[in-house]
């Protein structure tokens, strides 16, 4: 992922730093001087507004594009646009915005390792003056706001910091066991998710205008060119789309090519994500069967793959030595805007389950929290298998979601839940390391197993199918277990 990124990096790095960009070769990602030497005046030269064409020189620099650049776990309800803009003591970035048509939008500022180090949510934004924050209110979509990315520690590390209004942080990072301002070019990621109106999913207003200015607002140093849409990966949207994804779930892996793939395990197990660390322990457990505990709620990474702080994960992962057909299982939260839900009583603000692969990070296909098919216990059933071994009775009609296997000899199901109602006792946020899931979550707590395809359509309703294919798979275990 870091290697798929870094040409985004080099991009930013050169336009931040007045020169034109020589390529897009990962062997660096600064130039030559480093972003220490980042001055007041280097910045007022480096940076001019304005509108570009085909979004050449913009602030943003990247956005996402599921055709061209499906990559870092996304979500297919949601888009991010990328910017690299320099942060250092005595500057700040200014981000002058308007209230988006959406379920949700924020600001996420990452280190060099692509972890979350600070991040604000819509409801934190103080209008302009006059306007209304349709995300705490209520109301029309449209009204102003003015945001800023300041240097130093930020409130997520350290409670101990106090936040300004309307300000994240780049943060820390920690260099042994010295923490190091996360200074020179910060990434930080403006996300917005299930937009309900705009060309590029903006929610109807544009982007976000970007300026540097000095970190108590009494001087402009220079704005950042703005456009309608960045030049990378779609040339501002120019490019044409290339239906990459349609053409490779139009393949059917071929199940005898049973590979043995280090992310999964029997029975199937269900991880709450906490960071790279905790994932290089999960891979190492699953490979040996040997737990490999982190003590105590300390976190090895923090985060990672461009997390979104307000999201927490579950992830369940398959692989087809040992079934190419599998299920997973939960009551379903209720969400923002779910029909018989007043505003406010909502468990979530949003959740999704999506289908991925783990290596090359590409999702298979999502469903957002209206797009689930629930049975009439409210409970989701996610079924997963190449197009060719759909069973005939896994339908919405039926209570089953059905989301494609892809081309891959593992599937990882990522299960998302956004800023939870402090009410809400079972969300993932509340998940402590080294507890079960289930202790936290109940019924709440995903499931998966394979499933025996003979078994799966003994019966119709989600229910009945997935206990049954369950109790099989517990009674009957794949000979490719002994391996372990």
């Amino acid at each position: 992922m870091r290697v798929l990124f870094l040409p985004v990096l080099t991009l930013a790095l050169a336009a931040c730093m007045g020169n034109e960009p020589a390529g897009t070769s990962s062997g660096s990602t600064a130039p030559a001087s480093g972003p220490s030497v980042l001055t007041q005046e280097s910045l007022m030269s480096a940076v001019s507004g304005g509108p570009t064409p085909l979004g050449l020189g913009c602030g943003w620099v990247a956005a996402s594009d599921a055709d061209k650049a499906n990559i870092a776990f996304p979500d297919s309800a949601a888009k991010y646009w990328v910017a690299a803009a320099p942060v250092t003591p005595g500057t700040r970035v200014r981000i002058d915005g308007r209230f988006p048509d959406a379920r949700y939008f924020s600001f996420n500022a990452y280190d060099l390792a692509l972890r979350p180090t600070d991040a604000i949510a819509d409801v934190e934004l103080a209008p302009d003056g006059g306007a209304t924050n349709p995300f705490v209110n209520g109301g029309a979509a449209g009204g102003a706001y003015t945001a800023y990315l300041k240097h130093g520690a930020s409130p997520t590390q350290n409670p101990e910091v106090s936040r300004e209004p309307n300000t994240f942080y780049a943060g820390e990072v920690k260099v042994g066991p010295l923490p190091v301002p996360n200074s020179g070019v910060v990434l930080f990621i403006y996300r917005i998710y299930v937009s309900a109106a705009g060309q590029f999913g903006d929610g109807g207003v544009g982007l976000p205008k970007l300026s540097i200015e000095t970190a108590d607002g009494s001087r402009n140093l220079g704005a950042l060119p703005d456009c309608a849409e960045p030049l990378l990966p779609n040339l501002g949207g120019a490019l044409p789309a290339l239906g990459l994804n349609e053409r490779l779930l139009a393949l059917d892996y071929p199940n005898a090519l049973a590979l043995d793939f280090p992310t999964a395990t029997y029975p199937p197990r269900t991880n709450k994500f906490y960071g790279l660390g905790e994932v290089a322990t999960q891979i190492l457990d699953a490979r040996t069967g040997i737990a490999l505990p982190t003590p105590g709620n300390v976190s090895l990474g923090g985060g990672g793959f461009l997390s979104n702080i307000h999201n927490a994960y579950t992830t369940t992962t398959f692989a087809r030595r040992y079934g190419s057909l599998a299920l997973v299982r939960a009551k379903a939260p209720t969400y923002r805007s779910q029909p018989g839900v007043a505003r406010g009583e909502e468990n979530l603000r949003y959740w999704s389950l999506c289908g991925n692969e783990f290596a090359t990070q590409r999702y298979t296909d999502c469903a957002a929290d209206y797009q689930t098919p629930l049975d009439n216990e409210g409970y989701f059933t996610v079924v997963l298998s190449d197009p060719a071994d759909r069973p005939a009775n896994a339908t919405a009609e039926n209570g089953f979601l059905w989301l494609p296997w892809g081309p891959y000899p593992d599937q990882v199901l990522i299960y998302r839940h956004m800023l939870e109602n402090p009410a809400f006792a079972q969300a993932i946020q509340r998940v402590n390391k080294q507890s079960p899931l289930v202790n936290q979550m109940g019924p709440f707590t995903p499931v998966g197993t394979y499933c025996n395809p003979a078994v799966f359509t003994q019966a119709n309703q989600a229910k009945a199918v997935f206990e049954q294919c369950l109790a099989d798979q517990q009674a009957n275990p794949p000979v490719q277990v002994a391996k372990r």
